[in-house]
């Protein structure tokens, strides 16, 4: 019986013409609507996002993008430790992950001691990388800084950001911090440079993100408990959201105020939502008004 349904179907289709054309052309129809989605519901009102700017990206499994909210996405703002994603990439790029680092007394001078690291703990690149990410450790940025130079290394930050054509980023410290001359040049970016960077780690440098999603975790050096890691990130925790946290990283300063990068998969795991707060008093309940407005006033 069903073959002979199928088979009295097929016949129907090649005596009448215009039956198959107008079936190939729904099923191109709903491809399309499949490959344009997530679309935007109609009749949605855009939120209140209370910061100097917000950004909001699409990143698909094949690499494409698509802008789901903008506020203030090309203006150039400073960014605190959201540096630290550039700093990671050079120092995943470039180093060797097995190669040692040292910690210094001039990495350690470095303003603002968080990390809890000491004159003359020996790290591996890839150990490293975990005060730098999880607990924003200046002095860990300063020492994959001092690997090859100060100057070295800010040239690699700077070219990576040209490669990447993210034409309105530029670096002078590994650290994010402010200058002590209020006048002073300072790391800047904007919303969607750092939306197109962070998509950039996510989909070539994965384990970057592997070490952003960790909320704490104890350092061991040379296999011994050297201290416990606590992420700076609050929102790491929070299940308030249909699909789970990647990743995501803070930054603070007076002159920067709060930012934050988060990184969630996006509905039917078709890739990653990637979204920015800058310049905000409270990043992380700003961060939550984005992320739910995403998910509520898109078809996916």
């Amino acid at each position: 019986s069903g073959a002979l349904t199928e088979a009295l179907f097929w016949k129907e289709m090649t005596e009448n013409p215009a039956i198959l054309q107008a079936q190939l052309i729904q099923v191109k129809l709903q491809e399309q609507v499949r490959e344009e989605r997530p679309t935007l519901k109609p009749g949605v009102a855009f939120p209140e996002i209370q910061a100097e700017s917000a950004f909001s990206l699409f990143l698909d499994t094949k690499g494409n993008t698509k802008v789901l909210f903008e506020k203030g996405g090309e203006e150039r703002l400073p960014i605190a430790s959201l540096t630290k994603l550039m700093t990671a990439l050079v120092a995943a790029k470039h180093y060797d992950l097995t190669q040692q680092v040292v910690i210094t007394s001039r990495a350690i001078a470095e303003e603002q001691n968080l990390g809890q690291l000491r004159v003359g703990d020996v790290f591996l690149v890839e150990d490293l990388l975990y005060p730098l990410l999880v607990e924003s450790s200046n002095d860990a940025a300063a020492a994959f800084a001092e690997v090859v130079g100060r100057q070295v290394f800010m040239d690699l930050m700077n070219l990576e950001a040209q490669a990447l054509n993210l034409s309105n980023t530029y670096f002078v410290n590994p650290t994010g911090l402010d200058p002590d001359d209020p006048q002073g040049p300072v790391n800047y970016s904007t919303g969607k440079d750092l939306a197109l960077l962070a998509s950039y780690i996510v989909r070539t440098y994965p384990q970057i993100f592997d070490i952003l999603a960790v909320s704490q975790q104890d350092l061991l050096l040379k296999g011994e408990f050297h201290h416990t890691m606590k992420n700076t990130n609050e929102l790491l925790g929070f299940e308030g959201w249909p699909t789970p946290i990647v990743g995501g990283k803070t930054g603070w300063t007076p002159l920067a105020k709060g930012n934050l990068v988060l990184v969630l998969q996006s509905p039917k795991d078709q890739g990653y939502l990637v979204n920015v707060i800058l310049g905000a008093d409270d990043r992380f309940s700003q961060m939550k008004t984005l992320v739910s407005w995403v998910y509520d006033s898109f078809l996916w």
